[in-house]
């Protein structure tokens, strides 16, 4: 669904960089996929700054990037982002290993998505795990 501008690499890599580009100040980023029309991301932002806001922040420079980049201008992102509450591990467990079969349950290929997990979660065992 949607005109899918994620599928071109080079679009998820200005995703990429501005997701990670706060990373350590304003949030600690656990993980995303970005998909061919949208991203899935594990996200907590640190004290005083709101998801709401960087989210927003992200959106606007990611819009801006892209539409350089492919030569259009107008909207990219829906306005609106499904947000969920993780409680506990068990459940930070679940949404990671969600997210990182998202690509292949939708039916896309590795080299049409882009997924990440933070690397110290990945020495803690803490990355995706690919059912054969």
């Amino acid at each position: 669904m949607g005109e899918c501008v994620l599928r071109r690499p080079n679009v998820r890599g200005v995703v990429k960089e501005a997701l990670q580009a706060f990373d350590g100040e304003q949030y600690e980023l656990g993980s995303f996929v970005i998909m061919p029309n949208h991203l899935h991301l594990i996200i907590r932002p640190f004290g005083g700054f709101a998801l709401e806001k960087i989210l927003q922040s992200r959106k606007r420079r990611t819009s801006r990037l892209i539409n350089e980049t492919l030569g259009r201008s107008g909207t990219l992102w829906q306005q609106e982002s499904y947000d969920r509450i993780v409680r506990d591990a068990e459940h930070l467990w679940r949404v990671l290993q969600y997210i990182g079969k998202n690509p292949r349950l939708a039916g896309i290929d590795d080299h049409q998505s882009t997924r990440w997990v933070r690397p110290d979660w990945v020495k803690l065992g803490w990355g995706f795990v690919d059912a054969a």
